[in-house]
């Protein structure tokens, strides 16, 4: 039987008895801070119009060894002590008015030794992650290395299964709808710790009996590349998407017998080209939205917006951004190039721009490992975060999370000739994590495999995206798994690819011209082949339009050509001028314009000129300016790589 909704989100936030909680979180680490400080420093977060308060749980915090003859190998008690005394802690968060949310991991990175694993647990051969060789698969993160663990384990997902029900019991008091304990993470950026090479991990016995289930092969995985068998290859390589999803349905089951069934759940995935993990497969495993987490210096925004664009299309049924950095880690060099105190809000305003309907800043509060948080260890707030609480109440006034922006183009992420791209990669098993941050190229870490498909894939992509924005044209980057149905809720859908296409896509294609429910435009291909590049042997429909093979040199007149397949976009709330201001406009359920973000892609300040309604008003929240609306036009001043909300 299943068990009783506490908590749920829904396509505005959580929803929690007969009330909805927008979805704006500040994190605090509850043992890093004194206990006397406590509720001073949730009044702070309480005072910034945020409506949780996000911790982890750490497990290697709370588990103290009782020592053995092997260290940590015993079975460790458990502190709830002190600061380490959560219960208190969740009793003092209702007290300020505040929901909460847990993350008892059990990885949760936050700076601790170990991703905050205990040593127990990491020392068991029986749970540790295995590469292609056999070896324990190690990650040197401060301040030591230390061997990881597989996530298909069975003794693994034993030991989180017991952390879990200790956590269970001390929360059970504290849980919605009776308690502030409104929703829990499952796990935290399940990415194989940052190692993604395709032939790195994870070779655990119990990992590889799962390949045999997923794909029903024979025989062990492939350990290298061989063209000569890219079809097994391959399925590897999308094994580990299955992998990934298939364990945190685990770690949710585990959940569930923990005493948190009926709770909210929800995944953040790393920070990153999404086309690492599988946000649709996770999703559908924890029955929960996937956000992800940003840390994103000024001159990433761009790359930042179109992966919020991208999760705002995929999330079910919400699009968080569940870690939104303030300040950052010490041992990176600092996001902040020189004196730039408005990054950390250009940076969430993005995030808004690209579809977030909700975020957690981390962090709110200060702690060890960490600095530039928004609210000192005695609850006062600091000077760079006084944007906060400007921003809430606009977001409040608007009631932001019920606002749409319509989008009458699908960009597809094809994933077929991505996978080749990791498949073939030359340096593997190095994470092709460490391409994408060293930015080697247009085609990121596909630069570094073989397969010509999968780079030319990844600049179509990257054009597409770019010729859209200049035509002004709004568009929602949609997984490949998207369904007929979905993709028909689109004018137009477009697929770049040369002679690959998942052949499930391929079918709905076929299904949306011929049933003539949206204009399909692929290209600059005429693809052959499947996924695994097997032939495809049913022809795509020639009514499938297709896109000119030179259009990767003539951005203009790609996005002259893209603009057509929307060409009865209404002028109001475009940018007249200058071609380097974006414009990303939001509505209410009645139609009405509440919200309009305006984004300056130069290093030059600009001055933008909006087509606007002569019945407007607008006004700048976080700066109190307003400004006027003369003949269909207001001009809008933005600095250098700026970003502007309007109301």
């Amino acid at each position: 039987m299943e068990a009783p909704v506490r908590t749920r989100f829904d396509e505005r936030g959580l929803v929690v008895g007969d009330r909805r909680l927008p979805f704006y979180a500040g994190a605090m680490h509850y043992w890093r801070v004194d206990p006397k400080r406590w509720a001073a420093c949730l009044a702070a977060i309480k005072d910034l119009g945020l409506t949780c308060v996000e911790t982890y749980v750490p497990w290697r915090v709370h588990a103290v060894p009782t020592g053995g003859a092997a260290i940590g190998i015993a079975s460790p008690t458990y502190d709830w002590s002190g600061p380490r005394d959560l219960p208190r802690f969740l009793a003092l968060a209702r007290a300020a008015g505040l929901a909460v949310v847990l993350r008892p991991g059990p990885h949760i990175n936050a700076e601790l030794t170990s991703f905050g694993f205990p040593d127990h647990v990491l020392a068991d051969p029986a749970i540790q992650a295995r590469t292609s060789h056999g070896t324990a698969a190690w990650l040197p993160s401060p301040p030591r290395a230390w061997p990881i663990p597989s996530y298909a384990s069975s003794a693994f997902h034993a030991a989180v299964a017991a952390w879990y029900a200790e956590v269970g019991r001390v929360s059970a008091p504290h849980l919605a709808p009776d308690g502030p304990v409104v929703a829990i993470g499952v796990d935290n950026e399940a990415q194989l710790f940052f190692r993604t090479g395709a032939y790195d991990l994870d070779y655990h016995a119990d990992a590889i009996a799962w390949w045999h289930e997923a794909s029903g092969l024979e025989g062990a995985p492939p350990r290298a590349w061989d063209p000569g068998d890219a079809a097994r290859c391959i399925t590897w390589v999308r094994f580990k998407e299955q992998y990934l999803a298939r364990a945190l349905h685990e770690l949710g089951k585990a959940l569930d017998a923990a005493g948190f069934a009926g709770l909210a759940r929800f995944h953040n995935l790393a920070p990153g080209p999404l086309s690492l993990s599988d946000q649709r497969g996770i999703q559908h495993a924890i029955a929960g939205p996937v956000g992800f987490d940003a840390y994103t210096p000024r001159a990433g925004f761009l790359e930042l917006r179109r992966r919020a664009i991208q999760v705002a299309a995929v999330a079910d049924p919400v699009p968080i951004a569940f870690e939104v950095g303030l300040g950052f880690f010490p041992w990176f060099p600092p996001l902040d190039a020189g004196d730039d105190p408005s990054r950390e809000r250009d940076h969430l305003l993005t995030l808004l721009a690209g579809g977030m309907r909700g975020f957690n800043l981390f962090m709110a509060v200060e702690r060890d490992r960490y600095y530039g948080a928004a609210i000192s260890r005695d609850g006062q707030l600091e000077n760079h975060a006084t944007w906060i609480a400007p921003l809430t109440s606009a977001l409040a006034e608007i009631d932001w999370p019920s606002l749409r922006r319509s989008t009458p183009i699908a960009l597809v992420d094809t994933r077929a000739d991505a996978r080749f791209g990791a498949a073939t990669n030359v340096i593997d098993p190095v994470t092709p994590v460490l391409a994408e941050v060293l930015g080697l190229g247009p085609a990121g870490a596909a630069e570094l495999g073989t397969d010509p498909s999968a780079i030319a894939a990844r600049k179509w992509h990257t054009a597409i995206c770019s010729a859209l924005e200049l035509a002004q044209v709004p568009y929602a980057i949609v997984d490949e798994a998207a369904t007929e149905d979905e993709l028909a809720r689109f004018k137009a859908v477009i697929v770049p690819t040369t002679h690959r296409l998942d052949r499930g896509l391929a079918q709905r294609l076929r299904a949306l011209a011929d049933h003539k429910r949206a204009i399909v435009v692929i290209g600059p291909g005429t693809p052959t082949h499947d996924e695994l590049d097997q032939p495809l042997t049913d022809a795509l429909p020639r009514r499938i339009g297709k896109i000119r093979e030179g259009s990767l040199d003539d951005l203009p007149g790609l996005a002259s050509d893209l603009a057509a397949l929307a060409s009865d976009l209404p002028d109001t709330w475009q940018v007249e001028r200058p071609d380097s201001v974006r414009s990303f406009a939001y509505a209410d359920a009645a139609g009405a314009m509440r919200a309009l973000f305006l984004i300056n892609e130069s290093p030059r300040p600009a001055s933008a000129v909006v087509l606007a309604d002569d019945r407007a008003s607008l006004r700048d929240p976080l700066t109190n300016e307003s400004f006027r609306v003369a003949a269909g036009k207001a001009t809008i001043p933005i600095g250098v790589s700026g970003v502007r909300l309007l109301i």
